[in-house]
């Protein structure tokens, strides 16, 4: 048979593990061809699927591009007619948009849209174009079911039937079989031996409410002397969070250490993750931690309550409310080491049968058979 041929559409090239593009890696070469389409320019970060021998096309060499560019859909429906290209997975909203209109320009069998996070039609706007372009889209799929309801109570006209979900995945032997030890982690994180540890690992940005973790991390505390906060990553956020931090009584045992490579092995040093978000869709971070037997404890916003969900996988607490973050952290601080123990290994044991990427890689693989099958019946039935 023939292989179906695939393109993963972008608004540029944001590394090799982002989202689905990760899950590529998996899929079956004997039955998937497939190839990479960015909107702007060549990053200076060496594209990993270039080197893998993936076809991959810049529609526009500069970062920046107007909000709509008639020659860059000109380039798509020229690449999408060149490459004979069954179906186009558009990722974002801007992906979409040239999408849907440069795959009926080529008749491109299927046109899928990937949407990564709640309240992406914040707009009037964004409504009304999305009324146009989701008529084209074969499928929109969702990375939580908590995002698929947010895009059908904010869209008009919008066929539920039209969207289905597809969770984030991380690869879960990288996370879960880590050689480095607890005492080796804590060494690279610069906390005590004997601290008890709470870490949180992504963008230091408004969306995650670290303010919130770091009130709430004061109260923690006061009732867990030996607590000491830790933050991997960067951001816009994160000046306004170290002079928040710098007014603390506790700001000794916060520890900002930005974006560490290698983060599998640092989360070793961890007792406790912590995700305090305001917004989400399916985050990868808590997969990650979850992955690494690391119990967690979650906000409950957007896909989070559905990763840590049922008893015995981790405890949640609403948003934007320090004072309940606060009080599951104690919580969690005053189990045993046994019963944390045990809520990290069926967090792990969850991620594993459900959020890996062996799973999910099955899960698009079979997305793509029968989203170009069911086109291909149509077809038929026409001609």
């Amino acid at each position: 048979m023939p292989k179906t041929k695939i393109a993963l559409l972008w608004a540029k090239y944001e590394g090799s593990t982002t989202s689905v593009s990760d899950l590529i890696w998996g899929l079956d070469r004997s039955r998937f061809e497939v190839l990479f389409i960015y909107l702007r320019g060549r990053d200076t970060t060496a594209n990993s699927f270039e080197r893998a021998g993936y076809t991959v096309v810049y529609l526009a060499r500069k970062s920046r591009v107007p909000s709509f560019s008639i020659p860059i859909l000109f380039r798509l429906t020229r690449t999408l007619k060149e490459h004979g290209v069954d179906i186009l997975h558009c990722h974002t909203h801007g992906p979409t948009v040239y999408g849907t209109i440069a795959g009926w320009l080529a008749g491109t069998p299927v046109v899928l849209s990937h949407v990564h996070g709640l309240r992406r039609t914040r707009t009037l706007r964004r409504r009304l174009v999305n009324l146009l372009v989701f008529r084209r889209a074969a499928r929109l799929i969702c990375v939580a079911e908590a995002v698929k309801q947010d895009v059908i109570k904010t869209n008009w006209r919008l066929n539920p039937e039209k969207l289905l979900v597809l969770e984030n995945s991380v690869d879960y032997e990288r996370f879960a079989n880590v050689p480095m030890s607890r005492a080796e982690a804590r060494s690279k994180l610069g906390v005590p031996a004997d601290a008890f540890v709470f870490g949180t690992v992504g963008r230091l940005v408004p969306t995650k409410g670290l303010s919130y973790l770091l009130d709430a991390f004061s109260s923690v505390r006061q009732q867990v002397p030996s607590a000491h906060l830790v933050l991997l990553g960067e951001g816009s956020s994160r000046v306004d969070l170290e002079q928040q931090a710098a007014r603390m009584p506790c700001r000794q045992a916060i520890h900002f250490l930005g974006h560490r490579p290698a983060v599998e092995g640092l989360l070793r040093g961890l007792d406790v993750f912590v995700l305090s978000s305001v917004a989400e869709g399916m985050p990868r971070a808590i997969l990650e931690a979850m992955a690494a037997g690391i119990p967690c404890v979650g906000t409950e916003v957007g896909g989070i309550p559905e990763v840590l969900d049922g008893s015995g996988i981790g405890l949640l607490a609403p948003p934007r409310d320090a004072t309940a973050l606060a009080q599951k952290m104690i919580e969690i601080a005053r189990m045993s080491d046994a019963q944390r123990a045990t809520i990290g290994a069926t967090a792990q044991e969850r991620v594993r049968t459900c959020y890996s990427h062996v799973v999910i890689q099955e899960k698009l693989g079979r997305i793509y058979e029968r989203e170009f099958a069911a086109h291909e019946t149509l077809r038929k039935a026409c001609s």
